[in-house]
C-alpha cells in the first residue's frame, strides 16, 4: 500500500496571463499623459505679433519655451457685518524666464462653465470692476490698477500678484488663464 504516488498524479495547467494588464496600464498612462497636458495656442493678430494663451497651473508662452508655474492662494475675509469668505487674494508667478522681458501678461480668472472672465478685484467705491490683471514683465517691478505686487524678483523669475478691494470668492475661481504679447 502506498501512500504517495507520485507518478500518474495529475498535472496541473499553467494558466496563461493575459495581457490586458499590460494594455490597460498603457492605455492609463496615455490617458494620464493626453489629460493631463496644458491646453497651449498661439494666434497672430493683424500687426503679426504673437499673443500666446495658457491654461492650467503650468503654463507655456513663447517667450517661455519650458514654461512657468501659477500657484492660487485664498485668504480668508470675516469682515464685520458679513459673513466670512473665502477669496482669491494673490497668483504668484514662478519660474518665468528672462525671455519674456518687457512682455506683458494678461491674468483671468473663469468660473467653471462661464465664458466670460471673473472679476479679479472692485474699486473701493464699488463703481469700477477689473476682470483681468495686466502688467509688463520688466526688471524694475510693475503697477496696475487693483494690483499689488509682491516678491518681484526677476532674476529668479518670481512674482506674487495681490488683487485689492472686493475679490472674487475661491469657489467661484475654477481656471487661471495667462496671456502674453510684446
Amino acid at each position: 500500500m502506498e501512500i504517495l504516488k507520485f507518478e500518474n498524479a495529475p498535472q496541473t495547467r499553467t494558466r496563461q496571463r493575459s495581457s490586458t494588464k499590460g494594455l490597460l496600464a498603457i492605455a492609463g498612462f496615455a490617458a494620464v499623459a493626453v489629460l493631463g497636458s496644458t491646453l497651449a495656442a498661439s494666434i497672430t493678430l493683424n500687426s503679426g505679433n504673437t499673443l500666446e494663451f495658457g491654461q492650467g497651473i503650468a503654463t507655456t508662452a513663447a517667450c517661455d519655451t519650458d514654461g512657468f508655474q501659477l500657484i492660487p492662494r485664498a485668504s480668508f475675509v470675516n469682515a464685520a457685518g458679513t459673513a466670512g469668505v473665502f477669496s482669491l487674494s494673490t497668483v504668484s508667478f514662478t519660474g518665468v524666464s528672462s525671455a519674456c522681458l518687457n512682455d506683458v501678461f494678461t491674468l483671468q480668472a473663469y468660473g467653471d462653465t462661464a465664458a466670460t472672465p471673473l472679476v479679479l478685484a472692485t474699486a473701493a467705491t464699488g463703481a469700477t470692476t477689473y476682470d483681468q490683471a495686466t502688467f509688463v514683465w520688466s526688471t524694475t517691478g510693475t503697477t496696475s490698477p487693483r494690483i499689488a505686487t509682491a516678491n518681484w524678483n526677476f532674476t529668479t523669475g518670481t512674482l506674487d500678484i495681490g488683487f485689492l478691494g472686493t475679490r472674487a470668492t475661491s469657489g467661484a475661481v475654477a481656471k487661471l488663464t495667462v496671456q502674453t504679447s510684446n
